[in-house]
């Protein structure tokens, strides 16, 4: 395992697509929360796929024209955007009294 340019930029890449994608997501969850009442499936597909869309772009974007190395790009990607997620999920089961 090596840690040369290709990993750094890789790890850079991922770790920013990562940490956008679970800052919109969180920012979306907040803003239904705030409405009354259960949103709908109709409201929160378009976002959803948005989201996902911006990712899978972002992806394809920094693999096509980086040297970024794919398997750190894809770790620091999912480390970045599981662990806001895992947070707020603990917080939903272990609310604080």
């Amino acid at each position: 395992m090596t840690f040369d340019r290709p990993a750094v930029v890789g790890m850079i890449c991922g770790a920013l697509i990562g940490a956008t994608s679970a800052y919109l997501q969180i920012r979306e969850l907040r803003k239904k929360s705030g409405k009354a009442g259960a949103p709908g499936v109709t409201q929160l597909v378009p976002g959803a796929m948005g989201r996902l869309l911006f990712a899978g772009v972002a992806l394809w974007v920094a693999l096509k024209f980086t040297e970024a190395n794919k398997y750190w790009l894809t770790g620091a990607l999912l480390v970045s955007y599981t662990a806001p997620l895992l947070v707020q999920l603990k917080q939903l089961i272990f609310p604080k009294k």
